[in-house]
């Protein structure tokens, strides 16, 4: 019996039955339909196919971002945090939208969702520091300079975790420049100077001056010097940079659970040492890492400094270094102090 003689036999039967069989078959009929001209039917329907795919893929990535950056990306200089967004295209690139608070990150559609997710974490990453960052210092190493942040994110997903050390392993295989750059920022992360001194004074500068009244190559020469500085900062007799746009002197307290009032005069001396050789010296950073750190005795400290030097303090932390000297998990702290002009 074939399909139109079963077609007759449908009204002999009763409701709902009837309504069933009717349905059913129209069911069959497209069922032919589609077998009798399948590859037309592939051809229209592919590209909605892939559209819809897309689709889910873009909602499942942004989830995955907003879940492992804690509902956005947050700025180290302002607090603020910025969404996450993707946008498949041919051409990688970071579009920053201030008013929406999002980075909308381009890149081309993979299957691969994990591998999505930490590429956009790497790409995402710089913006953070400075719209202009990339634009100084070039998208690559702009990348290895912002490697930490992406890191502190994927983190909170091994998998996430897996495919962004693949991502900078290749990287870093292929790229001296970049494989020397991540090696220092993942040294002077350890003691969390990176976070603390290196990413606010890159920031703040890229701020205070626009990308095009920058000196690139000088500012980008500091910088990097900055970077060494701070990753081997217990190996520097005399941590300071005296540069065109980066002034500053790093004092290491040492525990001060163990300095005593009549032992602060040495460090305003250092200080002041420091002054006579780089005139217009603007910044003291206050470190201290080691035993239990008490925040009244840095408190004391730093207001001495500060009386002393005609110094401000704009910025004081307690908080855990990931490593030091070996071991993890320490108690720090850092101060930051701004100087006066000279003659000011």
């Amino acid at each position: 019996m074939n399909l139109p003689e079963i077609l007759e036999y449908v009204p002999r039967f009763p409701e709902p039955i009837e309504t069933f069989l009717a349905y059913l078959s129209l069911l069959l009929i497209f069922g032919w339909l589609i077998r009798r001209n399948w590859k037309v039917w592939s051809w229209l329907l592919r590209p909605l196919a892939v559209r819809w795919r897309r689709w889910l893929g873009r909602r499942y990535v942004e989830n995955a971002l907003k879940s492992l950056t804690k509902d956005g990306m947050e700025v180290p200089l302002s607090g603020e945090r910025y969404k996450v967004k993707i946008r498949w295209a041919e051409s990688e690139g970071v579009d920053v939208l201030l008013d929406e608070g999002a980075l909308i990150v381009n890149m081309p559609y993979a299957e691969e969702l994990e591998h999505v997710i930490a590429r956009a974490l790497l790409l995402a990453s710089p913006y953070l520091v400075s719209p202009y960052l990339a634009a100084v210092f070039g998208e690559k190493l702009a990348r290895a300079l912002t490697v930490s942040i992406a890191y502190r994110h994927a983190s909170r997903d091994l998998r996430v975790l897996t495919r962004l050390d693949d991502l900078v392993n290749g990287l870093t295989a292929s790229d001296a420049e970049f494989r020397d750059v991540v090696e220092l920022v993942k040294r002077a992360d350890q003691v969390s100077y990176y976070s603390h001194i290196f990413l606010p004074e890159i920031g703040r500068t890229l701020q205070d001056f626009a990308a095009t009244e920058l000196d690139r190559e000088t500012f980008r020469r500091e910088a990097l010097e900055l970077l060494r500085l701070l990753a081997n900062l217990d190996e520097i007799d005399v941590p300071y940079l005296c540069g065109s746009y980066l002034r500053l002197v790093v004092v290491r307290a040492g525990r001060l659970e163990k300095v005593m009032l009549d032992m602060w005069e040495p460090y305003v001396g250092f200080v002041e040492g420091v002054r006579a050789k780089c005139r217009g010296l603007w910044k003291i950073y206050v470190v201290s890492a080691g035993g239990v750190i008490r925040g009244k005795v840095a408190h004391e400290l730093v207001s001495f400094m500060a009386e002393k030097t005609g110094a401000k303090l704009v910025r004081a932390e307690l908080y855990t270094a990931l490593m030091f000297r070996g071991r993890p998990r320490v108690p720090a702290y850092v101060a930051e102090l701004v100087l006066a002009p000279p003659g000011g």
